[in-house]
């Protein structure tokens, strides 16, 4: 009589922690890309048609294909813009063709669609400083603290004296 053998069996019972380990593994040593954006709080959504805005209370700047910067029709560095904003915001001057008070300005950004990535947030952030700048000595100059250091209420009432009004028009 022949005996029947049977067939080999494989042990799967440590497959289930092999598996395990291999999950935390390529968890650990996986690197997560994280993705980079300008963080900022979008205003009300508001379907009218636009109102009328002064042209003395917009400065205007323009990013070509080339990464040119122009301010006000004009070649400008981009070392250049925060102190440009700020200038224009806060008009110490009291120029005519600015605005009379920094809750009237207006910052348009306006790019071509060839302009680099790099150089818009480049510019975005140059008047996102120009604005922290300005809230910081008006923060000291009122409560002798700087603006992320303040209060809920009281950064509440330096960001309404000093609103950031920036208007992204579509790439031309």
């Amino acid at each position: 009589m022949k005996r029947r053998r049977l067939a080999p069996a494989v042990n799967a019972g440590s497959m289930a922690d092999i598996a395990f380990l291999l999950l935390i593994f390529f968890l650990v040593a996986t690197q997560i890309a994280n993705d980079k954006g300008i963080p900022i709080i979008l205003p009300e959504y508001y379907d009218g048609p636009p109102g009328p805005m002064p042209a003395n209370n917009v400065l205007s700047i323009l990013i070509n294909a080339d990464d040119e910067l122009l301010v006000e029709k004009k070649l400008a560095p981009k070392e250049e813009v925060k102190q440009r904003v700020k200038d224009f915001v806060l008009n110490k001057e009291k120029i005519k063709d600015r605005p009379s008070i920094p809750t009237k300005a207006v910052i348009s950004i306006q790019n071509d669609k060839a302009t680099s990535y790099e150089a818009y947030i480049d510019i975005y952030s140059q008047i996102q400083a120009a604005y922290k700048d300005m809230r910081n000595d008006l923060s000291l100059a009122r409560h002798h603290l700087k603006f992320d250091e303040l209060a809920l209420s009281d950064k509440k009432e330096i960001a309404a004296a000093i609103p950031m009004k920036i208007s992204e028009a579509d790439p031309f």
